[in-house]
Order: structure tokens, then sequence, then C-alpha cells
């Protein structure tokens, strides 16, 4: 619903009636996700750290949401342990030897870490997708990168395991991605930073003149159509392609874009210090010089204020380093990664691609300063940036891995000690190590488990191969980053280009597209299963259709196969997005009262009220928000027709103002960006609504349009022995025990328990399987009593529906429980390692403890408890509630081996009589741990 698709009252429910019957007859992907993985694509950040005392390295796992820690030793890695954490874990830092903070992006989460039981000791929540965090100040703190929130939050570390929120400061740009820190200084570098870029609208642009004369000349003998026009602030002028001497637009745009790029906040207070301007368009990572304090930052710059496809082929961003030295406010130095394209020659020689450098998501600098190296994530390559010299002098291969096993490099960590750096390979799922002298990988160590399906896995790479890019440093993720968007606007219309026909299935009435376009804002690749044709204007039949731009954008010489196209459409498809923050934990809506905005009220609104002919969910229909009709243009009050968006990403456009005044973006919402914020978009005069209330009602329900995936999945709660029985635990379990039985997400839980690491999962009617098979089913009272001793916990975890038995009780997926194969000698994180037959058929050795029921049970006033111990010693029994507080200590003991029997009289350890109930009693034998329950009457 929007002027590209709100159909004006005047043309009457009867036209919106003829449209839905013309809408296309299927909206279905051509390809079906793997059912037990949802790929989420998150963008690592900082997923290797290194530990303080310089002999572990963390990785963080991304697709099986787990920490990795390593030995290091001089160009080796050996295997040292995992940890189980939250969903999509982007980013690693060690706080110190015994503690590792892990940013889990898309359970909004902080997963805090005990590095030597290899297990959560807490989990700290802290908004929505969390990218970095960074220690810094003294005293110490730790500042958590929340992007989705635009801000970096402090936490007080009196004690790191329980850390409490000191700040919450406020980001000035749009996502937040990378932090740094030297001295009292943190540093933030913004994603989506802009490069002053904004749209003016296309009434304004007609009142104005109109645009420049297309370059090259319009073939069509017909007029283009009416449309916006990019413009920049170069100084105080806003001007389009044009100098400021020809032509400006300063009349008409109210507001300035201070492009807001790093910004600096003291380490002591989170106050901002001052800002840096003139980074680039997106901010990928920085580091800084220990020595000198220089801030290294990659980035990429974007050119879109250059119209036309033919314009950018082959040229319409670069990849970069810029330097930021102390106290300054603008870069002293941007360098280009690849100064030796020649971009008049298209598509390039093949020598000048191989040198290419595409994408650069981390960077480190040596401690002299003479060396900068960069992780090219689209080129599988290690940068090395000579600074004498002002150029690359090295590109190192990422990885040993075959082509269809693309390395695709995320993250650095230098050990100069021992003259090697560590790089994180996310599609390979390994860690290579080079060595510093050489420069040559000596070294790679993959991960356990890589539970990618092949779909991801085999077309992942058409996404961010800039090898299929005339030059060799472009590609679809230049724009489309990570799957996502950039937060700006292109011009890609061809003046040249003949008229595209209107996709089958679409009315049959509509006319061809005009290959004259406009400014379109760039489009999310998440969530594009089931929602019908493609682009603003659906002038794309489906994914595949997009092939052509290999080589009219990208300029390469050549499309990819028939065969590869699929294999690139069949990873599109699996790509999903993260639940909207705007939802409540059960997937309904706030519902506060007014004036507060209320999405509660705005559904209602949404579904059922007619604001402009018809309803809203007439044409945005659930699940995605769109019915994929082409509206035509006469019925929108525009130049040409458009299609129904979806609006599973309207959160995510905020943060524009047409109004006077800084703003830290300069695009917002409809196909061209021109419409500021949906209350503007409200207004139009196509609207009727009887009063204020109702426009916020409705903007705020579109604010939190279920994108999905359910606010349950992601969901992360720890508890120990001093929170197992508060009522917010409760609560939440409770609500999260709910969610599963609904099928809204799955529930896993894995805990430190009694010196053993455990995995559960919750299989409905308030019951878990554990990964140990002779466990058996628990009750989820007696699991959420079980940790009692100091460092015990048990971290409980919302994950995709069908997930839940890999990620609790299962990795490998071989049909044999984790914790079980471990005990009969075969390794769950491999699938072709699988208990022998004699290992599950071979009698049982004598069992280190049994526990018999008690006698009699029902009873009162007193039971009779029996138990066996193989062997002598250390021996513990007690009594807990169905709240899973402890009620009695009947054994805690040195005992001999045999039989022994232990009579409880029905009173708690105060000697006060127990209430009627049902009770749990649990036998501690070394490692074994066995529970019965039994139920008291009066």
């Amino acid at each position: 619903m929007r002027p590209a698709l709100a159909v004006l009252a005047a043309a009457g429910v009867a036209t919106i009636a003829i449209l839905l019957l013309l809408r296309p007859s299927s909206l279905r992907s051509s390809t079906t996700a793997t059912s037990d993985y949802a790929n989420f694509e998150a963008l690592q950040v900082h997923p290797l750290a290194i530990t303080p005392d310089r002999t572990r390295l963390l990785a963080v796992n991304t697709p099986d949401a787990r920490l990795e820690v390593l030995t290091i030793g001089a160009h080796t890695l050996s295997r040292l342990g995992e940890i189980p954490v939250g969903l999509e874990p982007v980013s690693v830092s060690a706080f110190n030897d015994s503690i590792a903070w892990v940013v889990d992006n898309v359970s909004d989460a902080v997963s805090i870490v005990n590095l030597r039981t290899f297990s959560v000791e807490n989990t700290l929540t802290v908004g929505d997708e969390p990218t970095d965090v960074v220690f810094a100040g003294s005293p110490k703190r730790a500042f958590v990168c929340v992007s989705g929130e635009d801000a970096v939050k402090l936490y007080d570390l009196v004690d790191p395991l329980a850390p409490t929120l000191a700040a919450n400061q406020t980001i000035q740009g749009t996502h937040p991605r990378a932090l740094a820190a030297w001295g009292n200084e943190v540093y933030v570098g913004v994603l989506d930073a802009g490069n002053r870029t904004s749209v003016v609208s296309a009434s304004l642009v007609r009142a104005g003149g109109g645009p420049p004369p297309p370059s090259p000349p319009r073939k069509l003998t017909s007029s283009a159509p009416d449309v916006a026009l990019i413009v920049q602030q170069v100084g105080s002028d806003w001007v389009d392609e044009r100098a400021a001497s020809q032509k400006t637009w300063n009349s008409v745009i109210p507001y300035t874009l201070p492009d807001r790029d790093v910004q600096v906040l003291d380490a002591s207070s989170g106050a901002p210090v001052r800002t840096v301007s003139d980074v680039g368009t997106n901010l990928f990572n920085l580091a800084v010089a220990p020595g000198s304090g220089n801030v290294y930052v990659t980035n990429t710059e974007a050119f879109n204020r250059t119209r036309f496809e033919p314009n950018l082929r082959g040229r319409f961003a670069q990849n970069r380093i810029s330097r930021i030295r102390p106290g300054q406010t603008l870069p002293s130095d941007v360098w280009h990664l690849n100064s030796h394209i020649v971009y008049d020659t298209i598509p390039g020689p093949s020598f000048e691609r191989d040198l290419s450098l595409s994408q650069p998501i981390d960077i480190a600098v040596n401690a002299a300063e003479t060396r900068v190296y960069v992780a090219a994530l689209g080129s599988d390559r290690v940068g090395v940036f000579d600074l004498s010299q002002g150029t690359v002098v090295n590109r190192i291969p990422s990885s040993l891995a075959p082509l269809p096993k693309r390395g695709g490099p995320t993250g650095l960590a230098l050990d100069e000690a021992r003259a090697q750096l560590f790089v994180l390979n996310r599609f390979a799922n390994s860690v290579s190590i080079v060595d510093l002298g050489t420069e040559n990988i000596v070294g790679e160590t993959f991960f356990r488990f890589y539970p990618t399906p092949r779909e991801v896995f085999e077309g992942r790479r058409f996404l961010y191969d800039a090898t299929l890019s005339g030059h060799g440093d472009l590609a679809c993720s230049s724009c489309h980053i990570a799957s996502n968007f950039d937060n700006i606007a292109w011009d890609l219309g061809d003046p040249q280009g003949d008229p595209i026909p209107v996709p089958p299935g679409q009315s049959p009435f509509l006319p061809p597209f005009d290959p004259m376009k406009g400014p379109m804002t760039t489009q999310s690749l998440r969530g594009l299963s089931g929602t019908g044709n493609l682009h603003w204007r659906a002038d794309r039949e489906n994914f595949l259709a997009f092939n052509p731009a290999f080589v009219k954008l990208m300029g390469n010489d050549a499309q990819l196969s028939t065969t590869d196209m699929q294999r690139y459409n069949d990873f599109i498809m699996t790509v999903v997005y993260p639940p909207n923050p705007n939802q409540n934990l059960d997937r309904t809506w706030p519902d506060p009262a007014a004036p507060t905005p209320s999405p509660t009220r705005g559904k209602i609104e949404f579904d059922t009220n007619n604001h402009d002919g018809g309803t809203c969910a007439a044409c945005h229909a659930f699940p995605a928000g769109t019915n994929g009709t082409i509206i035509p243009g006469p019925l929108l009050q525009e130049s040409q027709g458009m299609k129904v968006p979806q609006l599973r990403n309207a959160y995510a456009k905020t943060g524009f103002t047409n109004a006077a005044g800084p703003q830290k973006r300069g695009f917002g919402y409809i196909h061209d960006g021109s419409i500021d914020n949906l209350i503007t978009f409200l207004h139009l005069p196509v609207f009727n609504f009887q009063n204020e209330q109702q426009r916020r009602d409705l903007a705020s329900f579109i604010l939190s349009f279920d994108t999905g995936m359910a606010p349950s999945v992601g969901r992360q709660l720890t508890i120990s022995a001093s929170t197992k029985n508060l009522a917010s635990t409760t609560s939440l379990l409770d609500s999260l025990y709910l969610e599963a039985d609904i099928g809204n997400c799955d529930l896993v839980a894995h805990g430190y328990i009694d010196g053993q690491n455990r995995g559960y999962r919750y299989t409905g009617a308030r019951k878990f399987e554990s990964d140990y098979n002779p466990e058996g089913v628990l009750d989820a009272d007696l699991l959420r009593g079980l940790p009692d001793a100091p460092g015990e916990a048990i971290t409980y975890l919302g994950v995709p529906p069908g997930s839940g038995v890999r990620m609790g009780i299962d990795r490998d997926r071989d049909g044999y429980r984790d914790r079980y194969e471990i005990a009969l000698g075969s390794d769950p994180a491999d699938a072709s390692s699988v208990p022998s037959v004699s290992a599950i058929t071979m009698p049982p050795t004598a069992p280190i403890a049994r526990l018999s029921q008690n006698a009699p049970n029902p009873f009162n006033p007193s039971t009779v408890i029996a138990y066996d111990v193989a062997h002598a010693g250390t021996v513990k029994l007690h009594v807990f509630d169905a709240a899973g507080r402890l009620v009695r200590t009947l054994v805690d003991a040195n005992v001999p081996a045999g039989r022994h029997t232990v009579r409880w009289d029905g009173a708690d350890d105060q000697g006060r009589p127990a209430a009627s109930g049902r009770y749990y009693y649990r036998l501690r034998v070394g490692p074994k741990v066995l529970t019965r329950d039994m139920t008291l009457i009066k």
C-alpha cells in the first residue's frame, strides 16, 4: 500500500477486484529449502579472536551455532573444544583467558562463555541484531554494537559473568556494524553510512525543469516515464549529474546529510567525541594500528549519482581502504584496492581480474604499521597492502579448498609472535594459517561439522563471486550486501533499451515496461520465495530472469550457464528474514492505549477498514504482504505501473525525515525512496482516515509486519542455581514451551551439569528428550532444576521449526544422539562415524548406580527410597518440588558399594511439613545422575 501500490478511491472496488483476478496464479519458489536449516545469511564481523595469553584461537562456526576453541602452535591449530551458542554468531571477543563474549546476531544476545568448562554461563539480551563487541576503558567495560537499533550499549563488568547496562548510546547512522578500541576511544563503523545521496521526487523534478538529457540518448521515440532523480550533497549544494554551476536542487531539499561514517565514543562514558565523514558508502570493518592509533577502514564507495546501466557497467563501485589519523574528522588517505583496473576496457583481461580484490570484509594491521591485511570475501583472497607503497603487493588464496568449496574469507587474526595470520573462511568453514614471511598458506583446519545444505553450498558463490564481473571487483553482493541491501537507490535504466514485456500471468492490458525506469532503491534478496514476479515493477518473471545482469551491469563476457543460474536461484530461495523486533514473543503485537500507536489496532485497520478503495490486505496479502499484482500507473498517479511490494522489511527503512536538519539517511519508502516515512505516505490524498490515530496505528502495524520467522526463534535464556526459580525464568520458559507446542519454533537446551556438557530437545507437553539415550525423557521442571552447583547452567534456545533434532541432540543427522555416540566411541559431528553394531548390542556393563522407585507411592506420611552404587564414593540424594526448588537433602556423604535405603518423612530441611503434590528425587554418583518422581498426598 503506497503510491506505487495504493489504488485510487475513485477507481472503486470493482477495479481492485479485476486486478486481483488477474494476479499471478502461483507465487511459489522453485526450490524447497532443507527442512532442518534456516539460512539467515548473517555477515560475520569479527569471527576470530585470540585469548590474551596467546594460546587459543576462538572462532565462530556460524552455520552450526557454535564457538570453536583451538590451541595455537607454530603453523598448527588443534581442536580443544566447542560450545553451542545462540543463532548466527558473528563476532567473538575474549574478556580474559577464561571468559569470552560471543555476539549472536539472530538471537539478539551475547553468549557469555566459560572457556574452561566449554559452556555458556549467561545470556545477555542486548537488542535487535547485534554485530560486535569490544572491551575498553578504565575500568574495563563492554561495548556492544546493536545494529538493528542504531546503538552501542555499554555494560559494567564488576562481575563479567553478570554484566549490567551502564549506557545506551544512539549512533547517528544506519546499521552500525564494527567496533575497535584504542586508548580511551572506541570507534564505531557504520555499515550503511551512505554517500550523501538522496532523491528528488518525480513531481519536484518536473517542476524544477526536468532531469538532464539522457546520455546515451534515448532510442525510443516515445517520451520517457516521469521519474525521480538521484542527487548528492556536494559541499552546500544538492546536485545531479550536472555541475552546481548548471543546476542545483537546494530549493527543494531542506535537510543535510552529515555522512557520519565512523563515530568515536569516549571509552569511559560512551559519550560521543567526534565523527569522521567521507570514509565510504558501506563500511565493513576497522582496525587500529597499536602504535600510532591510526584507524584503517575497509569500505566500498558507490557511484549511484551516475545514471543508467550502460554508464555504470563494470564500474558502479570501488573497494577501498581509508586511513583516519588520531583526532581527525576526515580520512587522511583513501586507497583504491584495484588501481590496476582499466575501466574503459570491459570486460578486462583475465590477469586484471586475477589481481582484483572485492568486498573487503575484515582488516588487520601489523604492529610495525607496514602491512595491512584485507579479507576479500568476493575474491577468495587475502590482500596484502604495503603502506609505504600505497598499493596491494600480494593476493593470497584464503583456502586450499577447490572452487566448489570456495573459501569466502570473512575474518582475520594476527599472531605476529609466531609470524602467522589466521583466516576464517565462511564458506569453506575453515581456518587457514598464512605464514607472514612467505605469505603463503601453510595449513588449514576445517570445523568439525558444516550443516549447510547442498542448495546453499552450491549456489552461494554466485552472490559473492567477483570473478563473474568484467574486472573481477564487483558482485551481486556489492549492492545486495549479504543478500540484503545497501540502503541507497540506483537508476539502472537504459536509454538505448527496448520495451520490456510484462511477465506471463499478469494483466494482458498492461503496457510493456519502459527501459528508462528511473531511480529504484536496492531491494533485499531475502524472503523472495512466494512473492511473485520480481523487481519493483515486477519486470522480471522470476529470479532466473536476472541472469543478463552479469553481462549488462557487472560487465562479464557471458551470463551464467543455465545450470549455475538455477543453483543461484535455489540458494537465494533459501535465504530468510530474521524475526521482526517489533512483535511480541508470542507473535502477537503490542497494544498500548492511545495516543501511543498500537500495532494491534493497526492490524484491524489493515485487515478490515477501507482506506483507499479497498482494504490494505486485499493487495498486501499475507504472509509476505503482497499478492504479486502489478497496479497500472494511472491508478497510482504514477507514470508507470508498480508491483504490490512485500512488507516484511518495512521496519528496516526508518530514519529519514524530509525536514530541516541533519538526517542519517537520504532514502525512505516506495520504489524510489522519495517518501520519508509511513506517516507521510498515509497522508497522501488517495487515502481516507478518520483521524491521525488511525494512521499512526496502521503505520505501527506495518513496522511490525511478520517476517515469516517467529520472534521465539533465536530467543535465548541461560539459567543457573540462582536464577532457575525466578518468576521471570519460569514465565519465559512457559512462553517458549507454548511457542514450541504450536510450531512457531523448536526448543533446545544445552547445559553443563555434573562436569558434563549435555543437550536436550523439547518434544512437547513440557517434556525434553536427552542426547544420551539411557537418560530418556525428562520433565521440563526437572530439567530446569538440574543446575545447583557453581558453574552449572542450562541455556535454552528457540530455533527454526524443524531444526530441533539437529541443534539439540543429533548434530550430524546420522540418527544417533550426540552424547550417546561419544559413549559408544563414535563422532557426533561426523555422519560417517556411527556406533559399531557390537557397541550397540554388546551386554551392558554393570551400572555405576541404580535408583529404585520409592515405596509406597503415593505416600503419607513417609516413604522409603532404595538405591545401589557400584563403587564406594560420594553420593548425593536430593528431593525437589515441582518448581525445581530444593526441599530436602537425604544423603550427602561417602557411602560404601552396595544397596542402600533412606526414608523421607515428608518434611523439608527445616523440619517443616511439605505440601501435597508431586516431588522429584535425584541421585548423583560421580558423573551419573538418576531421577524419579513421587507423590505426597495428605
